[in-house]
């Protein structure tokens, strides 16, 4: 999984400390600087518990002072005998700031923003990132739209929404406001409405509908505003209608 961030990269690795990582759920093994193609990168180690199983994350990070490229390798630590594999996979990443990219060719799925203020900033681990202003991060209301990267139980939905929803950044303090099925692309899920907080604890209304499929695969949309809340749930329910699978 590849992530290209707009922060600046001494800065983000600044913030892989140990104690940070432990205060989102993961445990840090190894951090070391390593020379890649002409330059510094940073190659970090780390564990994660997510369904009852342990993963290993490997990750090579790498940028500038205006953006900072993440590849993540993971994988069970029953299967940790692949690590060198992994590794190996890693160190053969090659970027090309040149590249041309077309987000909504990436993506596996549709949205239609016309006639609201979103505007489409990029496509980003399998998801698709929109907010008013255009830029990330911001104050302004945002979307991500995004697919699942691996199965997950069927049995209880409903509850796996509501565990999603506290895993959103600040997701602890959301509130449930409302709860219902929703039925969107031949797709039945779980929309959500709560009261958050930004981690500035201003109020933050936070709008999120999950879809499911009977092969373990969900989609996810979540839309976030510190203003008008009224107006941009309106906005968040209409455009989240109309997503459509490619």
């Amino acid at each position: 999984m590849i992530n290209e961030l707009p922060t600046p990269y001494q800065s983000l690795i600044d913030g892989f400390t140990a104690a940070a990582l432990k205060s989102r759920g993961m445990t840090l093994i190894k951090k070391q600087t390593i020379d890649f193609n002409g330059s510094k990168a940073t190659l970090i180690n780390l564990t994660q518990s997510a369904n009852g199983t342990t993963y290993i994350k490997q990750m090579l990070v790498f940028g500038d002072t205006k953006g900072t490229v993440l590849v993540n390798g993971i994988y069970p630590e029953v299967s940790k005998e692949i690590e060198a594999q992994i590794k190996e996979a890693l160190l053969s990443t090659v970027y090309n700031s040149l590249q041309n990219d077309n987000p909504l060719e990436a993506a596996t799925f549709t949205i239609d923003v016309k006639d609201t203020d979103f505007k489409l900033i990029k496509y980003m681990s399998g998801s698709l990132l929109y907010s008013t202003d255009g830029k990330i991060p911001t104050e302004k209301p945002t979307i991500i739209v995004g697919n699942s990267i691996a199965k997950i139980p069927s049995q209880n939905q409903k509850k796996y929404s509501e565990e999603r929803l506290k895993k959103l950044p600040q997701g602890e303090q959301n509130i449930i406001k409302e709860i219902q099925e929703i039925t969107i692309d031949n797709l039945k899920g779980f929309e959500i409405v709560a009261n958050g907080k930004t981690k500035d604890n201003k109020a933050e209304l936070v709008y999120q509908v999950m879809l499911f499929n009977d092969k373990g695969d969900y989609y996810i949309f979540v839309g976030q505003s510190q203003e008008e809340f009224e107006k941009y749930l309106g906005s968040f329910r209409k455009i989240a209608n109309t997503f459509k699978r490619k």
